[in-house]
């Protein structure tokens, strides 16, 4: 174990995460729309990016911190008493 515990910031990189992809996806789909759309183009963007980002925000609330990364396991699961030993069958 080390000395100094490393602060928990796996929700902040979950926030981070979901903010940025959603940023992006709702950016990319403004500019498909602006494509289409011959009204205001970088306005459609920016609606994109900012709806988007508030989906993304909203979705990443309800993802929780283990399901988004869990922790490793500080169990070692090698010896003698692994859980996938076979009790039956004595070697």
């Amino acid at each position: 174990m080390p000395m100094h515990e490393v602060a928990d910031d796996r929700a902040r990189r979950r926030d981070l995460t979901c903010a940025a992809t959603g940023l992006f996806a709702g950016g990319g789909l403004g500019t498909l729309t602006a494509a289409f759309v011959p009204i205001g183009g970088l306005v459609l963007l920016a609606v994109g990016a900012v709806l988007g980002g508030v989906a993304s925000m909203a979705v990443a609330t309800r993802i929780s911190v283990d399901d988004w990364d869990p922790r490793a396991n500080g169990r070692t699961y090698v010896g003698t008493r692994c859980p996938d030993d076979d009790v039956t069958n004595p070697s």
